[in-house]
């Protein structure tokens, strides 16, 4: 298990885009914007870490040669700002204008089997019943942990980046939280 994204909802995308760039050597491969029956939306930017190779196409590739073995790739970050009254900005108005991270995404092999395993064992209660997925991309949300006070995320992928139609989904399935 490796940690996939780090997932940040802010009230500055492009400051804290740039921040990541300079700070960490992060580079955008991807901006997007998803919008809500409310009509409003988030818009989102993927960031890669300077580790990542562009031509790798799934994440069981993202490993690299070391002197020891092999090290996981650092994970992506995923920053989003929304419109006023949009289910970012209402989430980034509660942590008092600034925002922060919003969860943490682990890459699972079986993200069905993980919810599962934390329903079973008490570990977490979730935002939906079933995994969401969409081509090339299975996740789900936990809802607020009562220990960490972190959101995470299980994810499988079987191609890179992210789906607009499943962010857009997740992101709804936290209204209510």
């Amino acid at each position: 298990m490796r940690i996939d994204h780090i997932a940040y909802r802010v009230a500055d995308r492009e400051k804290t885009a740039q921040f990541f760039i300079e700070a960490l050597g992060y580079r955008i491969v991807d901006e997007f914007e998803i919008n809500f029956e409310d009509n409003t939306c988030a818009q989102c930017y993927a960031l890669s870490p300077p580790e990542r190779l562009n031509n790798v196409e799934t994440f069981s590739q993202w490993e690299l040669p070391s002197t020891d073995g092999f090290y996981h790739m650092p994970p992506e970050i995923f920053v989003s700002e929304g419109t006023p009254g949009s289910i970012v900005a209402d989430w980034v108005a509660h942590k008092g204008g600034v925002g922060g991270v919003h969860h943490v995404a682990y890459q699972v092999a079986d993200v069905a089997a993980a919810m599962s395993e934390w329903k079973e064992k008490g570990w977490a209660e979730f935002t939906t019943e079933e995994p969401i997925s969409a081509d090339g991309l299975v996740q789900c949300f936990t809802k607020q942990h009562p220990l960490t006070g972190i959101i995470y995320e299980f994810i499988f992928r079987t191609k890179k980046g992210f789906n607009v139609d499943n962010v857009k989904d997740l992101m709804a399935s936290t209204v209510k939280d």
